[in-house]
């Protein structure tokens, strides 16, 4: 089943493009890594989704339902993101005694355990914990809200490196439990990229990538080797080259296969495989610049 679907949406503010046509379908049961530099659209879309904001044109479904006031749908989706400003003055009791009352599927019993866990007093406003207790309250609701879809905007960075780690396991074994569709903004690619099953990857507005970690895996290549021998690349996709001297260093996306991998090595071509975040470095860089048309001298 189709968990999120957005066709051809734009959204400005003002003269700034910050969703340009961006087209993608999400499928059920999976967890997604949006991933794009500060600026991209990622909070933007975020909003979009979950009809926060409205989309200058396009359409976006929602389980295969049109996502603008439609009740249904909508209950079916929690968005949590860093900044959560209208929980300051509340009490943690309150904070999710409303939340359990807005949504049917709520999970009372993992809510106690992970209060217990992380060791959050219900009797505290929100506005008296610390940064990564607040965090954990966004976590909280967004785990046991029961929704289909669950989005996160960089809401675990306020964690500590414990904290994330416990997080990132409860997380994958209550997805063992029950199998939703989570979309996880964040900058930490390394360090979470053992949670995603896909990846959905925005530049300035426009999509790059949107694709099965397993895909990604199979076509992120990283080939070392002498210049001169460039000719044995022509025609894959080659997203960024560094020289050296006369070593030459190319991140590729694209299929190798065996018999391209054995020329490559005959040639004296390393080849090993790229990182998630090397390969969206690979795919959002700027173009190198010299320091002195940095500074206008040039």
């Amino acid at each position: 089943m189709i968990a999120i679907e957005c066709k051809d949406v734009t959204k400005c503010f003002g003269d700034n493009v910050v969703l340009d046509h961006v087209s993608f379908r999400l499928e059920t049961g999976n967890i997604y890594a949006l991933l794009g530099r500060n600026g991209a659209g990622k909070t933007t879309l975020m909003n979009c989704l979950c009809t926060k904001y409205l989309p200058d044109s396009g359409e976006i479904r929602i389980l295969e339902e049109e996502a603008y006031e439609n009740e249904h749908v909508l209950n079916q989706m929690c968005f949590m993101s860093d900044q959560m400003d209208v929980f300051e003055l509340k009490k943690v009791k309150n904070i999710l005694f409303y939340a359990s009352t807005f949504y049917e599927q709520w999970d009372e019993k993992l809510m106690n355990r992970l209060l217990d866990f992380f060791e959050i007093s219900e009797k505290k406003l929100y506005g008296e914990l610390s940064k990564g207790q607040q965090t954990m309250i966004g976590i909280i609701i967004g785990l046991c809200s029961g929704c289909e879809i669950v989005l996160l905007d960089e809401i675990y960075s306020g964690l500590d490196a414990v904290a994330r780690q416990n997080f990132y396991e409860i997380l994958l074994e209550e997805q063992e439990k029950k199998p939703r569709t989570f979309i996880l903004s964040t900058h930490l690619i390394e360090e979470m990229t053992g949670l995603f099953t896909n990846v959905l990857m925005l530049d300035k507005g426009k999509i790059l990538l949107n694709e099965d970690m397993e895909v990604v895996y199979s076509k992120s290549f990283k080939c070392v080797g002498r210049t001169g021998n460039e000719n044995l690349l022509a025609g894959k996709n080659v997203l960024c080259q560094r020289q050296m001297g006369t070593i030459a260093e190319y991140d590729i996306y694209d299929v190798i296969t065996l018999a391209e991998k054995k020329e490559l090595e005959e040639k004296g071509f390393t080849i090993s495989p790229l990182s998630l975040q090397e390969l969206f470095t690979a795919f959002t860089q700027e173009p190198a610049k010299e320091w002195g048309e940095m500074n206008g001298t040039n």
